[in-house]
């Protein structure tokens, strides 16, 4: 076959169709009618939702760099001079700029529930409120975001738990996270550094076996990390 021949067959092929297509239309012409409203009313609503979840994720991003940096502003003793004020971006104490960042940090959680930049403030806020040595609220945020963060994020936010456990003397339960964080091979965290944190925690808890089994795990299947001299000493003095 010629390719004009082809041509023309492909040409007649497709006023045929097109001519089927106008003939289904003409008659369901109210159908067709009420799917393309749909269509549109569908397309301008996922529009707008786009619209405000990313306008509201901006939003989130830009109030949780702000309690970023409160958390981050540096200390300045407040000023002696009559009339004189604190230095703008700083705190005159870690009191004074801790209580702030925790006030920052669990608006971004209240304010944009659900958003990225609320579970990583979440997160923040359990590590502010444990340095603030309040380990039983730090407990709480940390929890929060475990069971509805993504899995780097409840793998973090598992450590931060145990770590704020530890703070309350309950070193079982905080154990107990430790060696279900071990055994998760497909964990986010690496293996050998939550290894070290279990062991620290059995030996705080006057279990000398378990501790010197998690240093051991160490040695033999990470020979190679940074963590693997630390935990032979440790191996040493417990003999």
């Amino acid at each position: 076959m010629k390719a004009q021949e082809r041509h023309q067959l492909k040409e007649n092929e497709f006023a045929k169709t097109v001519s089927s297509v106008a003939d289904v239309v003409q008659e369901r012409r109210g159908q067709v009618a009420l799917v393309a409203g749909i269509v549109i009313v569908v397309a301008v609503a996922v529009g707008g939702w786009m619209y405000v979840r990313t306008h509201k994720a901006n939003e989130a991003g830009a109030l949780l760099g702000i309690a970023t940096a409160i958390a981050q502003a540096p200390i300045t003793p407040a000023p002696s001079l009559p009339g004189s004020t604190q230095t703008a971006g700083t705190f005159p104490t870690e009191q004074a700029r801790s209580e702030a960042a925790i006030k920052a940090l669990r608006q971004v959680g209240e304010s944009f529930p659900g958003t990225d930049a609320a579970t990583a403030a979440t997160y923040q806020l359990g590590s502010e409120l444990l340095l603030a040595k309040r380990p039983a609220d730090a407990q709480a945020a940390f929890h929060t975001v475990s069971i509805s963060g993504s899995a780097f994020y409840a793998a973090l936010a598992r450590l931060g738990e145990a770590e704020a456990l530890m703070a309350q003397n309950k070193q079982d339960d905080a154990i107990k996270i430790y060696t279900d964080l071990a055994a998760d091979r497909n964990a986010a965290l690496p293996t050998d550094g939550v290894l070290m944190q279990l062991a620290r925690a059995a030996q705080k808890a006057g279990k000398s076996q378990d501790a010197r089994a998690a240093f051991k795990r160490v040695v033999d299947e990470f020979p190679d990390s940074g963590y693997a001299a630390d935990a032979k000493a440790q191996l040493a003095a417990l003999k």
